[in-house]
């Protein structure tokens, strides 16, 4: 699809729902966040427990749980988890505010934890309303050119016959197309480096028990639930090594009181994995499923590049004055 030519094809619409998915989740993941800091009750947040937790980037940070109290006195919220990480356990009252009595979680002033997921939103949302204005313009300008038609009785001049070897199918692949094709590509890499690791731990890994000893509460999913991260000793079936306060990963519902099966790389591993084989094939599919657009991008103009130089070398010369309307190797109609 180009400015000239603004017809949708199947190509275009994988790339508008890939954004409109990423832009999506990531404003939904934002959006109540956002609100509660720029709406909510102000006040103070107290921490009680704290466990250390990796943040995004792997550096270990402070995840706390503790109450919230009201600016004016008027209620106060036990327990209740904080937004974010901490480098340290917060030593007095942080200035937080939540959307109301009943709230999970308390966030803390200012927009810059949430400036990443809204650009994400902004880049997932950029390819389909650079269509829906390229859309827009081509409908303009059909209707513009169907009124002309309408009032000029004059028959247009005719359109001369393409001379062979002067025009070709086009991939359909644009710059425009770049933006899409990272973001596939990033999501791809960041969900077989998540899940790959973790499947070759669980199909060849030392198998053996895990038993919690500290679990804490994460922050509420978009649809309000929460589970617990746990951390703990695993110790080998055949019972050559123990690690202790090792995590798990994956999630619990509850802090499990009976021990877990799990999976280890090795007596060095740093963490443990539950034996749920399925929770490691869905990264993996999704992974796959975004390497799609990008394959079939890289396919679809290298073979449109080989097209162009057997056009080339077969063609003849043409000495013939330039179109000032053409744009180069695509038609200019």
């Amino acid at each position: 699809m180009t400015w000239r030519n603004a017809q949708l094809r199947w190509r275009d619409l994988i790339s508008i729902t890939v954004g409109l998915a990423i832009g999506i989740s990531a404003f939904s993941l934002a959006g109540p966040r956002l609100t509660t800091k720029l709406t909510g009750v102000e006040g103070s947040f107290r921490a009680e427990q704290c466990e250390w937790q990796e943040d995004w980037d792997g550096v270990r940070k402070r995840a706390c749980a503790g109450s919230f109290t009201a600016a004016d006195g008027s209620f106060t919220i036990h327990p209740i988890a904080a937004e974010g990480l901490f480098e340290t356990d917060p030593a007095g009252p942080v200035a937080s505010r939540v959307d109301g009595p009943s709230a999970d979680e308390a966030v803390q002033p200012g927009l810059m934890s949430l400036a990443p997921l809204l650009g994400i939103g902004l880049i997932g949302f950029a390819y389909p309303l650079w269509v829906l204005v390229a859309v827009t313009r081509d409908l303009l300008a059909r209707r513009r050119r169907r009124r002309g038609a309408d009032t000029t009785p004059a028959a247009s001049p005719a359109v001369p016959a393409a001379v062979a070897g002067t025009t070709r199918t086009n991939s359909g692949v644009r710059w425009i197309h770049a933006v899409p094709i990272a973001v596939s590509i990033a999501g791809g890499i960041f969900m077989c480096h998540v899940a790959v690791p973790r499947l070759i731990t669980q199909l060849t890994g030392v198998e053996g028990t895990f038993r919690a000893e500290r679990c804490v509460w994460e922050e509420p999913d978009p649809d309000g639930d929460r589970t617990m991260k746990c951390t703990g000793d695993f110790t080998a079936s055949d019972g050559s090594f123990t690690l202790g306060g090792i995590k798990i990963d994956g999630s619990f519902d509850d802090r499990p009181k009976a021990p877990v099966r799990a999976r280890v790389s090795g007596p060095s591993a740093e963490h443990a994995v539950q034996m749920d084989v399925a929770g490691s094939l869905a990264p993996i599919g999704l992974g796959l499923t975004a390497f799609a657009f990008p394959a079939w991008a890289l396919t679809a103009a290298t073979r449109d590049a080989l097209d162009r130089r057997r056009r080339r070398r077969t063609a003849p010369a043409d000495n013939g004055p330039a179109d000032p309307n053409s744009w180069g190797p695509l038609p200019s109609r």
